[in-house]
């Protein structure tokens, strides 16, 4: 039963974070407004953001965050220089690390077990993958809120405790998507169904945001309707199947999910929450609304080929 992977949950609930301050930390602009608005949509109430170490730790001093997301290669100090230079003001005074244990989220693509045992040593306390999903980061600020870890000060390590192990969150292409391990229990069934809605609903709270879909939600849609699909197929839930298998083939016909028109996301992102909070045997009705999106993308299919024409 352990060995079946799951997919990250946040079940945080908005009030819960609106006296939260955190730290985004990143060179690249794009990344910092996507996770800034992902933390803002999930109700978080104060969320700043500096361009790379150095800047970090000035807002250190200035904002007192409780949380730090911080990339790893940035330009002047790169996330791992900063981690350790916070850890460090555990056992040397910095003015300007007011909470040298601060837990420390590593946003990053280095992905190896030398890359991951680095930072651990470092005295980071999660990590998220890219590319990511809204889920995938509030899972890992879920975990270091309710999980916090004992601040180990010894002469070989400043940082968190590291006997428990770090879960990983990985959110990028599933593996063996063709194959996933069955959830045939009536309450793994349930529990799964409400990862997939978390992640779903966190997707559309992002999309709202932002004020609706752009290149960049898109993309990321791409990834939760990978994730909506592996779940699916773990719960045997045919209508959910159905319903992101069509717009995953739809993405492929038009050069990618960034192409996607507006109207047909958003529409699959409300279907499928509508059949998610429904009944579980409501098979008829699931259907129906499945058969819908299915019209919406003919419709959509026949206007390409009349501009193409």
């Amino acid at each position: 039963m352990n060995s079946r992977r799951h997919l990250p949950s946040a079940n945080l609930k908005a009030d819960d974070l609106s006296g939260l301050k955190v730290l985004v930390v990143d060179d690249h602009a794009n990344t910092v407004r996507l996770i800034v608005d992902v933390l803002r949509a999930a109700g978080v109430g104060g969320v700043y953001a500096a361009s790379d170490g150095l800047n970090a730790r000035q807002a250190l001093a200035r904002q007192e965050p409780d949380v730090l997301f911080t990339d790893w290669r940035m330009p002047l100090m790169d996330g791992l220089e900063l981690t350790r230079s916070i850890r460090q003001a555990a056992v040397a005074r910095d003015h300007t690390v007011p909470n040298p244990a601060i837990p420390v989220i590593m946003v990053t693509g280095h992905r190896t077990a030398a890359e991951v045992e680095t930072a651990r040593e470092a005295g980071v306390n999660e990590f998220v993958m890219k590319p990511f999903t809204p889920a995938a980061l509030l899972s890992r600020l879920q975990a270091v809120l309710t999980q916090p870890r004992s601040f180990i000060v010894s002469a070989n390590y400043l940082g968190p405790d590291r006997r428990r192990k770090s879960e990983i969150s990985y959110a990028g292409p599933l593996r063996r998507t063709s194959d996933p391990d069955e959830v045939v229990d009536v309450v793994e069934r349930q529990a799964a169904r409400e990862t997939i809605s978390v992640e779903l609903e966190a997707m559309r709270r992002l999309i709202a945001a932002r004020g609706g879909v752009d290149r960049a939600t898109l993309q990321m849609t791409y990834r939760v309707m990978q994730h909506t699909r592996f779940r699916a197929r773990q719960v045997r839930d045919k209508m959910l199947e159905r319903a992101t298998d069509d717009l995953l083939a739809y993405a492929g016909e038009v050069g990618g999910m960034e192409h996607c028109e507006s109207d047909v996301v958003e529409a699959h992102l409300s279907v499928l929450g509508q059949i998610l909070e429904g009944d579980d045997h409501d098979a008829v009705g699931a259907a129906k609304l499945v058969r819908g999106l299915e019209a919406l993308i003919r419709r959509k299919r026949a206007a390409r080929q009349i501009l193409a024409a």
